[in-house]
């Protein structure tokens, strides 16, 4: 099996037809047999494109379908750990916020494909429940509402790419404002008007992923500032896992953000915001307690896209477990 497996990975790297292959294998199955799964590809209605298995683990599709829902003990994880997130933060005088970005599919049930089932409950459903239940007053962000109310302005997602278009990014961007101002009572998110709408080049991730031709549904528009924005100064930090970036012309304000692509998306608007604010792009969601310490920002953001709750529970560092009375007091509402 070893020398199989070496077999097809030099196979991969060296055939010269491999891609010629992949390209006929795909076009039979989308435009022969009609398929609406490819593995990594759901082919949605009015050829719109969607995630489908990103990962052993993630799998957008399935999410959809709301084939794998947390298990209780699951469940109680996820909730222990974010509440001590919350906990250790607020002990040290730091404000902290869980941006969910949701999933394409969840923003656009309609377009998936025919015979899907719609309104399944999901992961983030019943994250939200559990913790308004168990940690009330629990800062999540939850994008769902504020992105499904913009598709009345039009689209919020790229058809033919999993993230969401720059008229999302914006109305993301605000709700995220909208929460910090909280916090920070002068924070106010550039007004929309700021903003006009150009035509541009379309995003396609997955398009490039499906290795046919393909047209998409336009028309696609950029959002461009109609004057410049403030300059934000970047700086490379710990050999490229920290973005240090810098606005002069902001008030001193501070923050960290850990997130994956949907946050990278955000840094031109948010850290507009900010004096000073790093971003780290985690997956895994590690949580950079030391770092914290030494830094002191007076926020933490952590973005994560609706999809990643699939994973296993995020783990925390062993400085954060500090067995309070108030821990203990959430954990025995957990616990049957």
């Amino acid at each position: 099996s070893d020398r199989l497996r070496e077999f097809s990975a030099e196979y991969e790297r060296s055939s010269p037809i491999r891609r010629e292959l992949v390209r006929l294998y795909m076009a039979l199955k989308v435009r022969v047999l009609g398929a609406a799964s490819i593995a990594t590809l759901v082919v949605g209605r009015e050829r719109w494109l969607f995630v489908g298995r990103e990962s052993e683990t993630v799998d957008e599709r399935r999410y959809f379908l709301g084939l794998r829902p947390f298990a209780a003990d699951e469940l109680d994880r996820w909730c222990r750990v974010l509440e001590e997130r919350r906990r250790w933060l607020a002990e040290r005088g730091i404000a902290y916020r869980l941006v969910v970005a949701p999933n394409k599919s969840t923003v656009y049930p309609e377009r998936m494909p025919p015979g899907y089932p719609q309104g399944r409950r999901t992961r983030l459903d019943q994250l939200g429940e559990r913790l308004a239940a168990c940690a009330p007053g629990f800062p999540l962000l939850d994008l769902r509402p504020a992105l499904r109310a913009g598709k009345a302005q039009g689209p919020v997602y790229w058809p033919t790419d999993s993230h969401w278009n720059d008229l999302g990014r914006y109305l993301a961007y605000r709700e995220i404002a909208r929460s910090l101002a909280e916090v920070f009572p002068s924070l106010q998110a550039l007004p929309q008007e700021d903003f006009a709408f150009v035509p541009g080049p379309r995003s396609r991730d997955l398009e490039e992923l499906l290795l046919i031709p393909w047209d998409p549904p336009g028309p696609f528009r950029r959002m461009v500032p109609r004057r410049p924005l403030p300059e934000v100064a970047a700086t490379v930090e710990e050999g490229g896992a920290w973005t240090l970036l810098r606005c002069r012309r902001a008030a001193r304000r501070s923050a960290i953000v850990i997130h994956d692509s949907f946050g990278e998306t955000l840094k031109p608007l948010l850290a507009l915001h900010f004096r000073r604010s790093r971003w780290t792009l985690d997956r895994n969601h590690a949580f950079p307690a030391a770092a914290i310490a030494r830094l002191r920002p007076q926020v933490v953001i952590e973005e994560v896209v609706e999809r990643y709750l699939d994973e296993e529970p995020w783990r925390n560092p062993p400085v954060l477990p500090t067995g309070s009375l108030q821990a203990n007091r959430f954990y025995s509402k957990m616990t049957p």
